[in-house]
């Protein structure tokens, strides 16, 4: 049977991680990997416009460094079934576009992540926010911005890479319903996965810097 690997990608607070923790109850086989192996540094998780520049620095370099240390984990799992909290390619939804070249330099640095199928959790930014940790300040506006973001990458790669991520819009759902959705995906056997290093690659060389 062909390994099978699922990124959960979506904004902050679409339901990730909980999803994650449903997953891992009902499917016991799988590896499962939460957003970054080891315990966030300070600082992390917050609004990036919150941050003064040498938090922003401290936190990207953080992050970059949890990535690559995921993307070695997940490539040496010999799971059938694998689940993870994040792809490498969340990356560019928290940075304007005319930076995401350069950030796509920084992860073809990184050890190669393995390619996976895209599950893009989304729904409505305000439902998001209202469960969110207001000290973490963000705000209804920059969910949203988020979330064009994603689905700007989303076009991108459907345009240049021919690949459709699946989604899972969470409007009207409860965890388990939500649960309920990824698990139906995963049950498909249409697996579709993306080669993320080749799509990486791909944007240095032509996404629009402006």
């Amino acid at each position: 049977m062909k390994q099978r690997r699922y990124y959960l990608m979506g904004t902050v607070g679409a339901g990730k991680s909980t999803l994650r923790k449903h997953l891992a109850r009902q499917l016991p086989a799988a590896s499962i990997y939460p957003e970054w192996p080891e315990p966030m540094a300070r600082r992390v998780g917050h609004a990036m416009d919150t941050l003064d520049i040498q938090d922003a620095e401290s936190v990207q370099s953080w992050i970059f460094t949890q990535l690559g240390r995921k993307n070695a984990l997940v490539s040496a799992d010999p799971a059938q079934l694998l689940i993870i909290d994040r792809s490498p390619l969340d990356t560019f939804a928290f940075y304007p576009p005319q930076l995401w070249q350069q950030r796509a330099r920084q992860l073809l640095d990184l050890p190669a992540p393995s390619a996976g199928e895209l599950i893009f959790v989304h729904g409505n930014p305000a439902t998001m926010h209202a469960r969110m940790d207001s000290s973490r300040g963000y705000t209804v506006n920059t969910l949203a911005a988020q979330q064009s973001a994603f689905e700007l990458l989303l076009d991108w790669l459907q345009h240049y890479c021919g690949y459709t991520a699946r989604r899972i819009n969470t409007d009207g759902l409860n965890p388990s319903q939500i649960a309920q959705r990824a698990q139906e995906i995963i049950a498909e056997r249409n697996y579709q996965e993306l080669d993320i290093a080749a799509a990486i690659q791909q944007i240095t060389a032509q996404f629009p810097q402006s």
